[in-house]
């Protein structure tokens, strides 16, 4: 008995323990300065990978392709996109935090946004490169990158050949 009150005060902690890592946001005022609102809408820049697609805007939900996460990005023609907000979640994953947003861009799927990263490579507008400073040197941009190649959203090839432009190689 005493095995399974402690097994649920367990689960239970663990459940609450999540729930706070993503939270639900109903607006959020972005590093660009603008604030965002679920029902409102974002609008795409370029897609930062080397083929056009963009890295930070990805296919969420069921239409994701486990496979090959290359092929969940959102294509080079969604250049100059505008996309409706649907949700706003606050992460905390494996210790990395930040913000995606869920947005609708006219297709059957849902995009997932990583919205600061998208932000800083100009997958949003506006961007560090329309005249604000960048807030992050390469060492910041080689752990997003490391991150993003743990979640899967990086191939090791894409990986590394990002890798050797931030250093320069």
């Amino acid at each position: 008995m005493k095995n399974a009150i402690l097994a649920i005060l367990l689960f239970s902690s663990t459940t609450l323990s999540a729930q706070k890592k993503n939270q639900k946001l109903d607006k959020y005022t972005a590093s660009n300065g603008v604030t965002y609102n679920v029902g409102g809408e974002v609008e795409l820049g370029n897609g930062s990978s080397h083929d056009g697609s963009f890295i930070y805007v990805t296919v969420a939900g069921i239409g994701q392709n486990v496979n090959d996460p290359a092929k969940n990005r959102f294509r080079s023609t969604g250049a100059g996109a505008v996309g409706k907000i649907k949700r706003i979640r606050n992460y905390n994953y494996r210790g990395t935090q930040g913000v995606h947003f869920y947005i609708g861009l006219g297709a059957a799927s849902n995009y997932m946004l990583n919205v600061e990263s998208a932000i800083e490579n100009c997958e949003v507008v506006p961007c560090p490169e329309d005249g604000q400073p960048q807030a992050t040197d390469k060492y910041d941009q080689l752990a997003k990158l490391k991150d993003l190649f743990d979640e899967g959203v990086l191939t090791e090839k894409e990986y590394e050949a990002e890798k050797k432009k931030l250093l320069g190689q």
